[in-house]
């Protein structure tokens, strides 16, 4: 009950994320773009971290993808995820096992 209705809120603020990114910037904005705008030396700092503790294929195909696409996708991703997980977990409590034997 409480699982659910904590995904639920954070869907909730995913999706309040994604419209805010969708109107203050450009709908084409990247990640990347909206990231260094705050502190350019952030992205070269999660590279160094990201290669350092993993390897360069991970931020080659993984990390930098992200980076890439439109900076309100990464949140409607979260609200899916986090609206499925509470939708899933909403109706698992709701059915009741049968009391039947059989024969």
């Amino acid at each position: 009950m409480i699982a659910s209705r904590t995904l639920t809120v954070l869907a909730a603020a995913a999706f309040v994320a994604a419209f805010a990114l969708a109107t203050l910037f450009s709908p084409l904005t990247t990640l990347a773009q909206v990231v260094a705008r705050d502190d350019p030396h952030t992205l070269y700092a999660v590279h160094d971290f990201v290669v350092a503790h993993s390897s360069a294929w991970v931020w080659t195909n993984l990390v930098l993808p992200v980076l890439l696409r439109p900076s309100w996708l990464l949140p409607v991703f979260l609200g899916v995820v986090f609206g499925g997980g509470a939708t899933t977990i909403a109706s698992r409590a709701g059915v009741a096992r049968s009391h039947r034997r059989r024969s």
